[in-house]
Order: structure tokens, then C-alpha cells, then sequence
């Protein structure tokens, strides 16, 4: 296989939708203790690196991309819960996300601004394409 261009854990962004763009921004001023690379939806290597990527799937969720030898893929509340737990603020709060309580809470949050999202982009004349 090609030798990757694109820098592992990736998150993947629609620099379209005003959102997902003041949410890249937002975590790119946070501490993590790892570093995490953001790419466009557009980019041009992103589908030929990564083939099992579908491009409906990502207009629908957030993709967290950790590891492509063993293609794990974190999606939608995934990716919140294993942000938290490696922020550097956050993480000491981060067992709580392991209690029925705390996914519960982990689901509603993102299933509530991915709402949002999906209002905004049907709405936005620029992100309806």
C-alpha cells in the first residue's frame, strides 16, 4: 500500500457548514494529549487513502479517524467521549463517561448539536449542494 500523506488521528470537517468549522476551531485551542490533524471532507487524498470511507456517512456524523491498519473509525458520540477523556481539563471528569449516566448524557449532547447541524445545513442556501 501507498505510504499515507495524511496524519493519524484525524478528524474530518465540512468546511462548508459554519458549525462543523467553529467546532475544528474550537479543538484546535484545546490541549489533548495527543495531536489531531483536521481534514475537509473535499481533500483530495482523503478517499483514495482511506477507500472504506463513505462520503454519505460522513455528511451525516462526525469521523474520527485513529488508525488505518485497523481501520478504527470513531463516529458520531464516539468521537465526543474519546476527545473528552484525552483533554487535558476534561479527562479528570472523564469516568463519568464510563456510567450509564454519563453516555447517556455523551448520546443526548451529540445527538442534540448534530440536530442542529442537520437544521443549519438544510437551511443554509451555501451548505445545500
Amino acid at each position: 500500500m501507498n505510504e499515507k500523506t495524511m496524519s493519524l488521528p484525524f478528524i474530518i470537517y465540512d468546511p462548508e457548514c459554519p458549525l462543523c468549522v467553529r467546532f475544528k476551531q474550537a479543538l484546535e485551542h484545546m490541549d489533548f494529549d495527543i495531536s489531531l490533524s483536521f481534514y475537509p471532507l473535499d481533500h483530495p487524498e482523503l478517499f483514495r487513502e482511506f477507500p472504506k470511507l463513505e462520503l454519505d456517512k460522513i455528511n451525516k456524523e462526525v469521523h474520527l479517524i485513529l488508525d488505518d491498519e485497523t481501520n478504527n473509525i470513531l463516529k458520531g458520540h464516539e468521537v465526543i467521549e474519546y476527545l473528552a477523556k484525552r483533554n487535558s481539563t476534561v479527562k479528570k471528569f472523564a469516568w463519568l463517561l464510563d456510567t450509564d449516566v454519563g453516555e447517556k448524557a455523551s448520546h443526548f449532547f451529540y445527538k442534540s448539536v448534530n440536530k442542529l447541524r442537520e437544521s443549519l445545513h438544510n437551511h443554509c442556501s451555501t451548505c445545500r449542494k
